[in-house]
């Protein structure tokens, strides 16, 4: 009986091992395919291809990238600049990545003013999104490593500039492995929490209620980025950088 079972057992892991390396096969294949689309300037295609490829359970930093090209070569810029910024959450260093996406914000037709913040809350921001929380988090290991390296090399060695090369040094690595982990911490908190998103229909109108007959506030138009601040229904609140807040339409936007 136990035979049986682990026979059943192996035969679903080979299965799943098959399946997975097929369908991984299979979005390599439409992946050439698309990029062969884009040198032909097939864009059309390029963009069905792309979206195959997600609606097939497989992301990347490249895929996003290439299908914010690809939307941008087709005048969409709010699903291009939507590409440009999911791309940019995987690989936030990626220089042509930068590029294209601030001539994409160009070319958005709403012009917002962010809100001033203090200078320490921005010194703060700004060292925070260096990196992403998994980049924090890897810092943050290396530095606890380290520091248990260099006191483990204070208790362990006899001589004293050695002794104090392991003090002084763990006890610096040790204060840098606590102060990344509250930066990985914040920044995994900030990622959960603020949710942002992107305009994508050619306009959206803003009201001061969840419904259609709200006192209308102000109009957007696509490309422009906003924050959730909650959601009722088909109804979204949000919040853009000048710190104007409002109601749409749920499906005049999309998740970044």
């Amino acid at each position: 009986m136990k035979l049986f079972k682990y026979k059943i057992i192996f035969l679903f892991i080979v299965s799943f091992f098959v399946c997975f390396t097929s369908n991984a096969n299979d979005n390599k294949i439409v992946f050439d395919s698309a990029n062969s689309c884009y040198a032909k300037g097939d864009y059309e295609q390029v963009i069905t291809q792309y979206e195959s490829i997600l609606n097939n359970n497989f992301s990347s930093a490249e895929l996003y990238y290439n299908l914010g090209n690809a939307y941008y070569k087709t005048n969409n810029i709010g699903l291009a600049i939507l590409n440009y910024e999911r791309a940019k959450k995987l690989n936030p260093h990626e220089e042509d990545l930068i590029t294209n996406l601030k001539i994409a914000n160009q070319k958005i037709e709403d012009k917002i003013e962010a809100a001033p913040i203090l200078f320490l809350t921005e010194w703060k921001n700004s060292i925070i999104d260096i990196f992403s929380a998994k980049e924090w988090s890897i810092l943050c290991i290396i530095f606890f490593t380290v520091s248990l390296l260099l006191i483990s090399l204070y208790f362990l060695t006899f001589k004293n500039r050695l002794k104090k090369l392991g003090f002084f040094g763990g006890s610096t690595f040790f204060i840098l492995c606590i102060l990344t982990f509250f930066i990985a911490q914040q920044k995994n908190e900030l990622t959960i929490n603020s949710v942002e998103v992107i305009i994508t229909s050619p306009t959206a109108t803003v009201t001061g209620s969840p419904n259609e007959k709200g006192t209308k506030l102000f109009i957007l138009h696509e490309g422009t980025k906003a924050v959730i601040t909650q959601d009722l229904g088909t109804w979204t609140e949000i919040k853009i950088a000048n710190g104007n807040v409002g109601w749409l339409k749920a499906c005049f936007l999309k998740k970044i």
